[in-house]
Parts: structure tokens; C-alpha cells; sequence
């Protein structure tokens, strides 16, 4: 699914669009190579790379997996894509040992609760706040964005002047509240992100769940806003 000249979906079960219990999925046409942001649960990763080819890509130019937390849904895929493609798996330096280990925060007993399992890999490259990632011809700003869990990260890309956010499950494109209980949950934290990509200004927003802004991501990002420094018995029903 085409959404920019650059920026593609290739998987997400909301969609239908790989297998059950994947996130959003999406790809960056990098010019000399590709790029992933997150990998699903693990199951849809032949679809994913089908999706890949439908929209005239050759896997194998795939360089770089960012993952934007540790969660299951987002780094099942890892093992299978390093191994498909040769990729280097790419995540936050507090959330590599979680992500090569399955630790507890990436909830990887809920997946096997509901019947999906897999093998871990290993993190190859170690993000930190405001490290610049350069793949093929396109520049990559990573910004630290913790409060789903420690480790969360967001993704800002500038494609023609044009500023899109890859804000994993910080921020939907919905303005409704997140997984707010997981372990690692920070809600001081979470607020801040979200008061961060605010000043980031972007135009496109690309959730790891649901719809995503491809123009008013601000109007998103407002509203998020105005319901994390809300009064929590104001905001509650509107949790999901």
C-alpha cells in the first residue's frame, strides 16, 4: 500500500494486510536501499516480504529494521527478516538486552497465551536520543520517546520537505489513549513524549496500530496532549 512517494505500508493485521498480532509495518524507499520500521509478531513475515516485492521492491536491499520498543507485536519479525534479507536490527540501547533475551517487558508470555511464538536475534545497531541514521540517500532522526515503555522510540523522516513521524505506539492518528498498564508504563513520561513531538512539528503521522495523518498530525498530537494532562476520571471511557 502506497501512502507517500517514499513511505509504504507492507504489513498490519488491522488491515488485513499480514498475519494477526502485526503492527503497522511500514517501508522507506531509501534510493540505494531499504528500511523497516518494526517487524510485526513474527507470523506475517512471508507476507510482509511479498508485500514488498508487489510494490516493486527487492527484499534483499533491505538494510536497516528500526524497532520502536521492545513489545512483541513490534519485534517478532526480527529473527526471520535478519535472516531473509540480512538486515541489521535497530532499537534503543535500554531495550537491547529485553529484545534479545524476550524479557518480561516485551510481554512475549502474552504471545504465547494466545498461540504465537518466536526466536530472538540480535540488536545490531543501539539507538540513542537524537542519533542521526543515514540509509541510501534518506537521513533518519531518532528521538527518544519512553512512557509505553522505557526504550520507545520515534522515528522523524523529511521526505521533500515534508516531516513524517513514525511514532510507533506513543501517539495514534485517532487521538485515543494507548496500552496506558503494560509493565514499564510511564505516565509522566508518556505525557512528555508526546509534548516532544509536538515541537518535532510533523505534517504525517504513522502509528504502530490503526489509521495513520498523512497531512494534520499536529491536530493528532493536540489532542493526545490535552488528554494526558487531563484529570484521569475525565479520560478513562476514552481509553483503548
Amino acid at each position: 500500500m502506497k501512502l507517500t512517494d517514499k513511505v509504504f505500508l507492507v504489513g498490519g493485521s488491522g488491515y488485513g494486510y499480514s498475519a494477526p498480532g502485526d503492527c503497522n509495518v511500514y517501508l522507506v524507499d531509501c534510493g540505494r536501499g531499504l528500511s523497516l520500521v518494526d517487524t510485526g509478531g513474527g507470523r506475517g513475515v512471508p507476507m510482509i516480504l511479498d508485500n514488498v516485492k508487489r510494490m516493486g521492491f527487492d527484499p534483499s536491499a533491505l538494510e536497516v529494521a528500526f524497532v520502536t520498543h521492545c513489545h512483541y507485536d513490534h519485534i517478532g519479525g526480527n529473527r526471520a527478516l535478519k535472516d531473509a534479507t540480512g538486515c541489521k536490527i535497530a532499537a534503543h540501547e535500554s531495550e537491547k538486552e529485553e529484545i534479545e533475551t524476550l524479557g518480561e517487558l516485551t510481554l512475549y508470555q502474552q504471545a504465547l497465551d494466545s498461540g504465537l511464538s518466536f526466536e530472538p536475534t540480535s540488536v545490531d545497531i543501539c539507538l540513542s536520543d537524537e542519533r542521526v541514521l543515514e540509509v541510501g540517500e534518506a537521513v533518519f532522526r531518532v528521538i527518544h520517546t519512553p512512557g509505553h515503555t522505557p526504550g520507545g522510540i520515534s522515528i522523524l523522516y523529511e521526505e521533500e520537505g515534508v516531516r513524517n513521524l513514525f511514532a510507533g505506539d506513543t501517539a495514534s492518528a485517532q487521538g485515543r489513549l494507548g496500552y496506558v498498564n503494560a509493565l514499564g508504563y510511564s505516565h509522566d513520561d508518556w505525557r512528555n513524549s508526546i509534548r516532544r513531538m509536538l515541537e518535532l512539528n510533523p505534517e504525517r503521522l504513522f502509528p504502530g496500530h490503526g489509521t495513520f495523518a498523512l497531512s494534520g498530525a499536529m491536530d493528532c498530537l493536540k489532542v493526545l496532549d490535552s488528554k494526558w494532562n487531563a484529570p484521569w476520571t475525565n479520560i478513562v471511557t476514552e481509553v483503548g
